[in-house]
């Protein structure tokens, strides 16, 4: 019997890189390729770039009749309650009004106004697998990419003991590496290196403000995370946020809010048993040590 070795696929997908990691005594091709499918599926059906996918759908009026995505909106309503609204995707119109209205590689230009961003709530009807959006624009790229990861995880966990699957720093581990509790992983700093080396066990998501960044028509810089607060690129304690919590749409959903929203986010996060850590403008670290 062949020995159990670490196996890796890398693709891109939904804008970012996918990194999967398999223990396994053969090279599992059919896993790999299932995770591969599962993502452009995904992407297929939540992309706003898209214009046949059942978001763009759905912004342009269509009611969706679909249990992925009825799945996903209720994770959006349920976040955004948890997060005190910190957390919520009918932002799109202020995004694309500072310049993020096509895939990151093309933005150009654009200029941040003050806008009302809308409740989710108040927006989204979701009544078994049908979809109705109210009102707004709907933008769900963040936590599908966590959720995707998660069922990514999922699919694998029949056929393989120990996986990491890594999208863009939206992480999910089951099982864990020969000898340890968990899995060998890291947070990069926004200067490079890391920022935080251990073992994780469950799911971790990192948010910075640092990345996904371009000038304005009138020479500013934006970035890609609005504060729904005020409809313009946040500005926060914070420039980088890494938040621990059992499924990887979660900690995707709380790094966000915490990054909106500073140390009272922080304070709401630790209240919800969501482990955090954040760093400063100047390289300070905040929230609770995480080994």
């Amino acid at each position: 019997m062949n020995a159990l070795a670490e196996h890796r696929d890398n693709f891109r997908a939904m804008d970012t890189d996918i990194d999967v990691s398999i223990y396994a005594a053969v090279r599992p091709l059919a896993a790999f390729a299932s995770v591969r499918i599962l993502f452009e599926q995904q992407e297929a059906r939540f992309s706003r770039f898209r214009p046949s996918s059942l978001l763009s759908s759905l912004n342009r009026g269509a009611v969706v009749d679909d249990a992925p995505f009825a799945e996903v909106c209720r994770l959006a309503l349920e976040a955004s309650a948890l997060t005190g609204g910190l957390f919520n995707p009918m932002v799109l119109p202020a995004l694309e009004a500072a310049g993020y209205d096509r895939t990151f590689r093309d933005v150009q230009g654009g200029e941040p106004s003050a806008q009302l961003v809308p409740r989710l709530d108040e927006c989204v009807h979701v009544e078994g697998n049908t979809v109705q959006l109210l009102a707004g624009k709907l933008d769900l790229g963040g936590i599908v990419k966590g959720w995707t990861v998660d069922k990514a995880a999922e699919l694998l966990l029949a056929e393989c003991d120990a996986v990491l699957i890594n999208a863009g720093g939206d992480m999910r581990t089951t099982g864990h590496e020969p000898g340890v509790d968990g899995w060998h992983t890291g947070v990069a700093g926004p200067a490079g290196g890391l920022v935080w080396q251990g073992l994780l066990d469950g799911a971790l998501a990192t948010s910075t403000v640092l990345r996904r960044r371009w000038t304005t028509r009138s020479g500013a810089t934006a970035h890609h995370l609005i504060d729904p607060r005020t409809g313009l690129p946040a500005q926060s304690a914070f420039v980088q946020v890494s938040a621990w919590a059992t499924e990887t749409w979660l900690a995707e959903c709380w790094a966000k809010a915490v990054l909106i929203g500073g140390p009272a986010a922080m304070e709401m996060a630790s209240g919800n048993r969501v482990r955090v850590r954040a760093l400063d403008s100047e390289g300070g670290e905040h929230g609770i040590a995480v080994t």
